[in-house]
């Protein structure tokens, strides 16, 4: 049985991140179900003050008390198989340890603020932490999530057509066959240098923006075949990563954005760039990150 931990921290951050791991467990069209484990971290050092006051066995009890009150506010409770407080040092090295120990398949957590000019500020610190670590596929959830429609439309994955895009692509069918959805896999090529704009006349210049496109549709779909993944739809978008894909998940009314990242040679963990960071940070819908399959390549 599949399963996801859910970041649970009691304050308007976590409610996008409960009401979209709801969402995708309580869909029909899956044979089986997904389990999702909803976790309250208590970090030592943050609430050392309290603890000279009330033990930390009190702290715990009210704060399972809260947990649970949330929850049930929220018409929830029938989504999470378990509801634990957990106490440690740092919340995202426990979030880790409880995703090993289930055996989960990805760890859902809430963006700290929807908007904000300083992409770390928006990310918040374990969301930030988590991706750097990348133990599991992390889902990140803008917090206005909890009030807004989900999109009706397809599933988005992103792809620079190296292998480690590949295990992006995996997860965002399982995901859509799960919600049955359509999946798009999308590649972001980069823009035409504008200074060529000014040695060339409107027809070459459109003639040369068709030639890298079809360059770009070719490479892909040969990319998608070489790693069986042909049922996937496709699509070739020209410009900025970020840009585009953020203008194309409002356009398509996707509901989660899949990306990548990328395994450093000599290096156990991934390495999360800076446009799947972005990504998590900007977009106005949840973003999974995945790390690479370690047989990819």
């Amino acid at each position: 049985m599949p399963k996801w931990i859910v970041a649970l921290d009691l304050q308007p951050s976590s409610h996008g991140a409960v009401r979209f791991a709801s969402w995708v467990a309580g869909a029909g069209s899956a044979p089986d179900a997904l389990e999702l484990v909803g976790i309250h971290v208590i970090e030592r050092e943050q609430l050392a003050p309290i603890f000279r006051l009330q033990s930390p066995d009190e702290v715990g009890r009210r704060a399972k008390e809260a947990l649970e009150r949330e929850i049930d506010e929220a018409a929830l409770r029938e989504f999470f198989a378990v509801q634990r407080i957990a106490l440690g040092a740092r919340a995202h090295e426990v979030l880790e340890n409880e995703a090993a120990r289930e055996h989960a398949d990805a760890i859902v957590v809430g963006r700290q603020v929807a908007k904000d000019s300083v992409a770390r500020i928006r990310l918040g610190t374990n969301a930030r932490r988590l991706l750097r670590s990348l133990p599991v596929p992390v889902i990140v959830v803008p917090p206005d999530y909890a009030k807004v429609s989900f999109g009706a439309g397809p599933i988005l994955v992103a792809t620079d057509l190296t292998d480690d895009a590949v295990a992006a692509c995996r997860f965002a069918e399982q995901i859509g066959a799960r919600m049955g959805r359509q999946v798009i896999a999308v590649h972001v090529i980069p823009p035409i240098d504008p200074v060529m704009r000014a040695y060339l006349a409107e027809g070459p210049w459109l003639e040369l923006a068709e030639q890298e496109h079809a360059s770009g549709v070719t490479r892909l779909r040969a990319w998608l075949e070489q790693h069986e993944l042909a049922a996937l739809s496709h699509n070739v978008v020209q410009g900025r990563t970020i840009e585009e894909l953020g203008k194309l998940c409002v356009e398509l009314r996707s509901p989660l954005v899949v990306t990548g990242a990328r395994r450093l040679p000599n290096l156990a963990r991934a390495f999360i760039g800076s446009t799947a960071s972005s990504l998590a940070a900007e977009l106005p819908v949840p973003v999974a990150v995945v790390p690479p399959s370690q047989q990819a390549g």
